[in-house]
């Protein structure tokens, strides 16, 4: 009782004192004071009595300072404090000052209370008493005394009643009682909106998230475009995704519902929030590849209004599907600087293992699209080929560095008839043979790809063209016998080829190098000797061997031997007969 009364709050006292022996019992000090309290609880009565009929006179400025000086005598009367907040508005200004405002400002869990103009810092703490009026559907109304301090000026209601109608009142006070008319705020219903809400967009997309207050039931969202209210949008606790949505302009909106004492539900007034849908590219659904001839040439599906680029990404591709903007952080890459080859396709480095992915851009957007691995093994160095008889040639070349094995392909009348993949160690011990046919072939080597379903371009170059394995063979034979002498020798030259008869096929010449008393050398070469006959390429055809008598005008002994001249000697083999039958004695 005795604190109830040092703080002025009369009614309180009045209350307590109630409880106690009636007149104070045999206590002395008792009696005076609760004689204090009564008499004070009959002036606040008196006061409100007055009010009262003042205010049936219509004499607003009477009633309130009837209804001040209650207040002042009882600063718990609830009757007073109504009072002063239902006729504040009849109370004159002073001119000279600016009239004082009352705003609140709700937020998501609380209300904040802002005095306009911001009185001094120590009247807004110590001179004003701030109250929270709360209007219940046939009851009295709850009033709620607000102590707690804004950092950024005034006060905060740190506990609103969710769904219901409230006022505001700030009471100036002089030595803790109140000396002045209130200044009272506007009717708020205390329904806060969501707080934090934003959204982001992709390709036909919206995704948006806030943060509901905790008295709130639930949320009320509507997206609204260009074509108007937008349907089978995905609404979950927190969040909203909306997909299949046309370029344009949209409205998110999201009303929070609370429970009002007399059980309807209430709307927030609703956070507005604005987002554009922008134009994104088609991606590229499906990206392929196929190597020829040292090139390779890409293909894809997908991405028709866009600007498709193949594309290497330094660190690693993003998922296909994902969506990107020009970020200057990092930046999309350059399309793929590789050579172009022939026929339009690309000639990737030689040794280079790349992800090509397939990046669809429109503008400052992009979709990453699909990729695949393209993998040019090393190319082979000093590549040598030779046919060594038996339908068989040896293939001898350099190993290149960091290759495990090395496949060899031959290509043979058109067609591929032989893929050898032969490892270091087997090269070294054995070598590398193949089999081939007398036709003309190629042999095309190449490092063995390394990576699992890359597809593989052979480098350019490294394929050894040998020609078929034409030949030309003569021989000696005796002259026919006559009588009891034989006429001259015989030079039969017989042409082989497989295949269409070139038409630079090399000179034949016979020579032959005189023994001169001894036995005679073979020439060495076409110069070393004499030149006793000549065969023209031109004559030679497979099937039809040319026989020439060899001149006799040398005197015996002497040796034979034939020679290929022209520019195709190299391509065509010499099929020589055993020396002892070239030895004319």
């Amino acid at each position: 009782l005795a604190d109830a009364w040092a703080d002025g709050k009369v009614r309180r006292a009045a209350g307590l004192a109630a409880l106690l022996p009636a007149g104070g019992g045999g206590d002395a000090l008792l009696r005076g004071r609760l004689a204090e309290i009564a008499g004070r609880v009959k002036e606040a009565d008196d006061a409100l009595d007055a009010a009262r009929e003042a205010e049936k006179a219509g004499d607003a400025r009477a009633a309130e300072d009837c209804m001040l000086r209650a207040a002042r005598l009882a600063s718990d009367c609830p009757r007073a404090l109504l009072g002063l907040v239902r006729l504040h508005r009849a109370g004159k200004d002073d001119p000279a000052e600016p009239p004082e405002v009352l705003t609140v400002r709700p937020a998501p869990e609380t209300v904040t209370v802002a005095l306009s103009p911001a009185p001094p810092a120590a009247d807004a703490a110590n001179g004003r008493r701030v109250l929270r009026l709360t209007r219940v559907q046939g009851g009295p109304t709850g009033i709620t005394e607000i102590t707690d301090l804004s950092p950024s000026g005034g006060w905060v209601d740190p506990s609103p009643p969710f769904g219901q109608e409230v006022r505001y009142a700030a009471l100036p006070l002089r030595d803790g009682r109140i000396d002045g008319p209130p200044v009272v705020s506007d009717v708020l219903l205390v329904a806060p909106d969501v707080s934090g809400l934003r959204s982001t967009t992709g390709r036909g997309r919206i995704e948006a998230t806030w943060t509901e207050p905790s008295g709130a039931l639930g949320v009320r969202v509507q997206l609204v475009g260009p074509a108007g209210p937008v349907d089978g949008v995905d609404v979950r606790t927190g969040a909203l995704t909306a997909t299949g949505l046309g370029v344009g302009a949209y409205v998110l909106r999201v009303h929070c519902r609370y429970r009002s004492p007399d059980g309807a539900v209430v709307e927030s007034a609703g956070a507005e929030h604005p987002v554009s849908v922008d134009p994104w590219p088609t991606p590229v659904d499906r990206l392929d590849a196929t190597a020829t001839h040292g090139t390779i040439r890409f293909s894809w599906s997908g991405g028709d209004d866009a600007d498709v680029r193949l594309v290497a990404w330094p660190a690693g591709p993003p998922e296909p599907g994902a969506e990107l903007t020009d970020d200057p952080a990092r930046p999309w890459p350059a399309p793929l600087p590789w050579a172009a080859g022939e026929g339009g396709g690309l000639v990737p480095p030689p040794g280079s293992v790349t992800r090509v992915s397939a990046l669809a851009v429109l503008g400052p957007r992009a979709v990453a699209g699909p990729g695949l691995v393209v993998e040019c093994p090393p190319a082979v160095a000093g590549a040598r080929v030779e046919r060594v008889g038996g339908g068989r040639a040896r293939v001898t070349f350099d190993w290149p560095a960091e290759a495990g094995e090395v496949a060899a392909t031959v290509e043979q009348d058109g067609a591929s008839t032989a893929h050898r993949v032969v490892a270091r160690s087997t090269y070294v011990r054995e070598g590398l043979y193949v089999d081939v046919a007398p036709s003309a072939f190629s042999v095309t080597l190449s490092a063995a790809p390394r990576t699992p379903d890359a597809v593989v371009v052979p480098p350019p170059g490294g394929a050894v063209r040998v020609p078929a394995d034409i030949a030309v063979s003569y021989r000696i034979l005796p002259g026919a016998r006559r009588a009891l002498r034989r006429g001259p020798s015989l030079l039969r030259v017989t042409l082989s080829c497989p295949g269409e008869v070139p038409d630079d096929l090399p000179e034949f010449v016979l020579v032959a190098r005189p023994g001169n008393g001894r036995d005679p050398v073979r020439p060495r070469t076409p110069t070393d000797g004499t030149t006793l006959l000549r065969v023209g390429g031109g004559t030679l055809s497979p099937g039809s061997p040319v026989e020439l008598p060899v001149p006799s005008g040398l005197r015996p002994p002497y040796a034979l031997r034939g020679f290929l001249l022209g520019e195709g000697a190299a391509d065509v083999r010499l099929d020589e007969p055993s020396p002892t039958t070239l030895v004319v004695r």
